[in-house]
């Protein structure tokens, strides 16, 4: 079992999708080309580009622990050093002896290490989710209802789209788990998208349909 799983491990994402049937080997070929000439992107995010749903690479990445740490996309991008990695590691072990849980990359940003832009975007790349812009977006009340109005506020949520076959969410915070139980909110014939937005995005077009009378800021 140990030996098989170690196999598993030792193989990359385009081969696990190609014998999963997922990809062909020509879109592996196409996407490895892409890769070469889009330096910094990840072959999850190519691959989601040319059309490859999200859930089946996702998938994959989970079930092969394939999917890269924050902190590590940070340091390949250069943003970070290792040093500055280990620094945060051991701050956030303190703080949670101290029973306070805080994501490694937002540690990275208030540490002075990292700009949120940067987290936001390793942050897309760990989740193979793309960045989405909420500026001139308008909250829709029947939209929201698809999850369940208090539902999307408590976990900062914005629906985007809504029909029959697909629905697109922009979350704040994503998280496996999270984006597990959403998914079992829909039958599986239904396809969920996800994005990521900026929170204060996300907290704006709540805050608005919440209080009328918010400050238009963003538009």
């Amino acid at each position: 079992m140990g030996t098989e799983k170690y196999k598993k491990m030792g193989k990359t994402l385009g081969q696990i999708l190609v014998e999963r049937n997922i990809i062909s080997e020509e879109q592996l070929e196409l996407a490895l080309k892409l890769q070469k000439s889009e330096k910094g992107k990840y072959l999850g995010q190519i691959l989601i580009e040319m059309g490859v749903p999200q859930e089946q690479i996702n998938k994959v990445l989970d079930d092969y622990n394939k999917r890269k740490p924050i902190g590590q996309i940070l340091v390949d991008a250069g943003i970070i050093t290792p040093e500055q990695m280990e620094a945060a590691l051991g701050k956030q072990k303190q703080l949670r002896e101290q029973d306070v849980q805080k994501p490694l990359g937002m540690l990275l940003v208030e540490m002075g290490y990292a700009t949120y832009q940067e987290y936001l975007e390793a942050l897309s790349k760990h989740f193979n989710i793309s960045i989405v812009s909420l500026k001139k977006f308008s909250l829709s009340p029947d939209l929201q209802k698809a999850v369940g109005v208090k539902y999307a506020q408590q976990n900062k949520i914005v629906v985007l789209e809504n029909n029959e076959d697909a629905i697109k969410m922009a979350l704040a915070d994503p998280t496996t788990s999270a984006m597990d139980e959403l998914k079992r909110i829909f039958p599986p014939s239904k396809k969920v998208e996800f994005y990521l937005a900026s929170p204060d995005e996300i907290d704006y077009c709540l805050n608005e349909y919440f209080n009328p009378f918010a400050l238009n800021i963003y538009r």
